[in-house]
């Protein structure tokens, strides 16, 4: 599959569809000014890693001028103070031309989501590997050839081009098979249209066998004269780069250069010119007129086409405004008249960014084939620019200010600066429990950390705005990454700011899928017994790695809090290499078991594919198999360290786990504020609250749903629907009680009764964990019974 995305990122609101049929000059237009800063931003990063892998490129360069024609001494230097030169030059030229085609994977409908998709790109893949258009390689630039010729002379010269000519040739056969294959699946759906075209044309024409020959070789033509087009820009864009970046491209399963497919309308053009050089011109004539008849019934087509985001748009939209109506009803306690003013106002906001929306929404339709549309439809979602949407227009902020006294419009305001605080405090502490975990931070550094983390997360704003919002916690990590070393270095000690480095590259590299590439070859294997065991032993290592990672933290930490020394710490590290290999018994034992069945039924031919599978695999542990529950881990912490030490990191750890359920209750809160517009006051009521019930029930909430479920919106509403009613009830207005109850935790509701049921069952089990038992970085040390 061609996927025009070599940056390997994903839009996070996978709903919203820009037209991926657009032709190629339009999608390299400029952007907004919000989002052109920070693709500029990111281009300019990526220069470095340009500027590295064109200067060795280079060197590879002249050592093959070297082998093709003898170089003496100052030759070399002279080439090499040349490509340097050149280098530099051409790096200055990459810029634009990159940025340019970088525009071409943004969305044109969301800005947050375009910045969004940029801050995935990691400028290591992207500087040395992106195809750019119209841009000159060091080794073809003028003043490069011109002192190559000078320092070679004619003779020299013309040997040494006649190699590199023969070279590029050989590139261009080695390009020609995967780009043959490129343009077979983007031919397809333009040969279906012409085929569609000409039957259309049988019929309304009244064509003869001979016509109807001659309009399918004309659209074979057509077709081969622009599959030769594309073929020839896409060897051109491959060719200037390095010979590892073509190699790297060929590797993987998908081409990353767009087929600049043309417009509906200039399709069609072309079409009417091709039929034109085989058919009389009477008939083409007859054509045009029934083509644009046939073409004006389109209309309703793109108007059908478009309905459903028309639908969604409006919902989502009604939805936001209710919500905001709701705040400021219940903030400035208005009477119904000046409610019903604010309504008739947020309707009148509404319409006209759907009807801003639908200009846009039609004309990218109208970009799309018929073949297209029909496939598509029901299917496809155009989504409406931030700063059209309802509650950004000037009918809603103007009219506002009209609506509202001054001081009720400045309080208004400050309630939103307040309730955006929250939120950005919340994502900070959700960040801060997510890297927790590996930093093992102490409550004075996560307090420190905060406002910090704090500022940098401003950018998922806009996305945490929306109704349907969804983070990870590498898009946080990335996110968290903006703060800058030297405020770091006076929080974290050395061995934590490398470990929130990692986490920071975490983020950027998990737009790599980690699924294999199933599409890829596998070869045949004769002996699969020894294939899957190296497989089997290949996944053990890799599992004991992971497991490891996560145990060393628990070792710097015990380091960093007690001062220990370093015999200690290098035993306790022994120690814990030990309880990971011992920990690993019950992975083994389902790994191996899971895998042996998976392979139960392969072929020499389809035994690799199958372990490729397998790979994504998880059969995790239980609680009593991780390697700080084993016998040996809590052996030793018990024979190490004093009491005074256990209890110490014990500490360490209940400050760590509040810090958490805190970080938790923060989220669901803040979903409840965003739909429900709290007061402060009832903002802090209701996270209470919610923190009790995570206090309770969030071991079976884990086992229900996934330990990151706070940041997911879907989510994020459960522990809200533990609270008790009446205490709900009690902290939120009556308009806000009915329209929580009635909108917000239905869905909730069903969940929490299955968690319900989990935390009843761990109860009759003895699950609650109490007395003298000792947790310390989720292990039991012991029990003084």
């Amino acid at each position: 599959m061609i996927r025009p995305i070599l940056l390997m990122a994903v839009l996070a609101t996978a709903t919203v569809v820009h037209s991926a049929s657009s032709p190629l000059a339009e999608r390299k237009q400029p952007l907004s000014e919000a989002v052109e800063k920070v693709l500029s931003e990111f281009v300019q990063s990526c220069l470095p890693e340009k500027h590295k892998q064109l200067t060795a490129h280079m060197v590879d360069v002249i050592k093959t001028i070297g082998s093709t024609v003898t170089l003496t001494p100052e030759e070399t230097r002279t080439l090499e103070q040349a490509a340097k030169l050149a280098v530099e030059e051409t790096v200055k030229t990459w810029r634009p031309k990159a940025q340019e085609a970088m525009r071409t994977y943004l969305s044109r409908t969301s800005d947050s989501a375009a910045i969004r998709h940029i801050g995935m790109w990691q400028p290591e893949k992207a500087g040395p590997n992106e195809p750019v258009e119209g841009w000159t390689p060091p080794e073809e630039d003028a003043t490069w050839l011109s002192t190559l010729k000078a320092t070679l002379g004619t003779d020299r010269f013309g040997v040494w081009h006649a190699a590199d000519l023969k070279a590029r040739q050989q590139a261009e056969t080695a390009l020609s098979a995967p780009l043959e294959s490129w343009l077979r699946e983007a031919r397809a759906p333009l040969n279906e249209n012409l085929r569609n075209k000409i039957e259309f044309m049988q019929k309304k024409l009244e064509l003869s066998e001979s016509q109807i020959a001659a309009l399918n070789k004309a659209a074979e033509s057509l077709l081969d004269q622009l599959c030769t087009s594309e073929k020839k820009r896409a060897t051109s864009m491959l060719l200037t780069l390095t010979p590892a970046a073509r190699d790297y491209i060929l590797d993987r399963s998908s081409f990353y250069i767009s087929f600049d497919r043309p417009s509906s309308e200039a399709w069609n053009q072309s079409w009417i010119k091709s039929a034109s050089s085989v058919l009389p011109a009477d008939l083409v004539a007859t054509w045009q007129k029934i083509d644009k008849e046939e073409r004006a019934k389109d209309e309703n087509e793109y108007v059908i086409m478009i309905k459903p985001s028309e639908q969604q748009a409006e919902q989502r939209m009604q939805m936001e405004m209710e919500s905001e109506i709701d705040g400021i009803v219940q903030t400035l306690n208005l009477p119904k008249e000046r409610t019903a003013a604010l309504k008739q106002l947020s309707k009148q906001a509404v319409q006209e960014s759907l009807q801003q929306a639908r200009k846009g929404w039609l004309q990218q339709a109208k970009s799309y084939s018929p073949e297209d549309r029909k496939r598509l439809r029901g299917r496809i979602f155009f989504g409406i620019n931030d700063d059209n949407q309802a509650l950004k227009l000037k009918t809603w902020t103007e009219g506002l200010k009209k609506l509202l006294s001054d001081a009720e419009f400045k309080l208004m305001s400050v309630e939103n600066t307040q309730r955006d605080h929250r939120t950005f405090l919340a994502l900070a502490r959700a960040c801060l429990t997510e890297m927790d975990q590996t930093l093992m931070l102490t409550q004075e550094q996560r307090h420190k950390l905060e406002p910090l983390v704090m500022e940098s997360m401003k950018p998922l704003m806009e996305q945490r705005r929306q109704q349907y919002w969804n983070y990870n916690s590498y898009q946080l990590f990335q996110t968290a990454a903006k703060v800058s070393t030297e405020d770091l270095r006076s929080i974290l000690d050395e061995v934590q700011r490398g470990r929130w480095k990692e986490m920071a590259e975490q983020g950027r590299n998990s737009a790599r899928s980690s699924v294999p590439d199933m599409s890829a070859s596998f070869a045949e294997v004769q002996d699969m017994e020894a294939a899957t065991s190296r497989h089997l032993y290949k996944m053990f290592i890799a599992e004991r790695t992971r497991t490891l990672e996560v145990m060393m933290p628990q070792v710097e930490e015990a380091a960093r809090l007690l001062s220990l020394p370093d015999t200690v710490v290098s035993k306790l590290t022994t120690v814990a290499k030990g309880a990971v290999e011992s920990s690993l018994g019950y992975w083994r034992q389902t790994t191996e078991s899971y895998v042996w069945q998976a392979v139960q039924n392969a072929t020499p031919k389809t035994i690799l594919q199958i372990l490729a599978g397998t790979e994504s695999s998880n059969s995790g542990g239980r609680t009593e198999t991780r390697p700080q529950n084993t016998v040996l881990w809590k052996s030793f912490l018990h024979s190490a360290l004093s009491e005074a030490q256990l209890k110490k990191l014990q500490q360490s750890a209940d400050e760590r786990q509040n810090y958490r359920l805190q970080a938790m209750a923060a989220m669901s809160t803040s979903e409840i504020d965003r739909r429900r517009r709290l007061t402060a006051d009832q903002s802090a009521k209701v996270q209470t609250a919610v923190q009790k019930v995570l206090a309770e029930y969030l071991p079976d909430m884990e086992r229900y749903m996934t330990n990151q479920w706070f940041l997911q919106y879907y989510h994020a509403l459960v522990p809200v629907a533990g609270v008790p009613e009446k205490e709900l009830q009690a902290i939120l207005t009556p308009e806000q009680w009915k329209l929580c109850k009635d909108r917000d935790l239905p869905d909730a509701l069903q969940y929490w009764e299955g968690i319900k049921s989990n935390h009843e069952q761990r109860m009759k089990r003895g699950g609650q964990a109490g007395g003298n038992v000792r947790v310390i970085n989720d292990a039991i040390i012991f029990n003084n019974d």
